[in-house]
């Protein structure tokens, strides 16, 4: 994404360039147009990417009651060195690393809730597990616990219609895989990891 800014910041050059040695006696020709729509089309892609960090940074600052939490969509290259990891934080950071698949299906999941699958939700889930690492918790099988309880909180603060961030929340307990390595029998409504929270909806799974 730095890459395309870049760019983007070259071809605006060009356009500026271009109204102090015109081509022809009009400074706002054709080519300044051209480069200058050319500027924006390339520059929407990082600004939108950067947008959506941003708002997904915004939303756990809310959800954690914390104002420094920045979050991360690695690119591809990125995501060559963390392989096999849907996201991750350093002990005691501040910033959360989602891999580019994932952000990309939480944006799917975002743009329209409704239609939701089993991978688009689990985005959400990868994004609220790494949210309780930054709230100071790091064993991974109680974090995802954490997680299931308070998934519903964090896709309200997203925009998430409340019915469906509830729906969500109870399909992600429900349907998660006892063979993953952070499954916990105790984890479950009533069940020794549970917080007993007031809002709490995975009771209904």
């Amino acid at each position: 994404m730095i890459i395309l800014a870049l760019i983007a910041v070259i071809i605006l050059g060009f356009a500026i360039k271009g109204l102090f040695k015109p081509i022809g006696d009009n400074r706002f020709d054709a080519y300044f147009f051209v480069m200058l729509g050319l500027a924006v089309v390339v520059a929407s892609f990082p600004l939108r990417h950067w947008y959506f960090e941003y708002r997904l940074g915004q939303a756990v600052d809310e959800f954690l009651g914390r104002n420094d939490v920045v979050v991360h969509c690695q690119s591809y290259f990125d995501s060559l060195y963390t392989y096999g990891k849907a996201g991750f934080v350093y002990r005691g950071g501040k910033e959360i690393f989602l891999d580019p698949k994932r952000c990309s299906q939480l944006k799917d999941f975002l743009a329209d809730p409704k239609l939701y699958d089993d991978p688009n939700a689990y985005s959400l889930h990868v994004l609220t597990h790494e949210a309780m690492h930054i709230a100071g918790e790091y064993n991974e099988i109680k974090t995802d616990c954490k997680a299931f309880q308070r998934n519903h909180q964090l896709a309200q603060i997203l925009g998430v219609d409340r019915d469906i961030a509830i729906r969500t929340a109870i399909d992600l307990h429900l349907f998660r895989s006892p063979r993953h390595p952070y499954y916990s029998s105790q984890c479950i409504p009533g069940g020794p990891m549970d917080e007993q929270l007031p809002d709490a909806v995975w009771v209904k799974s």
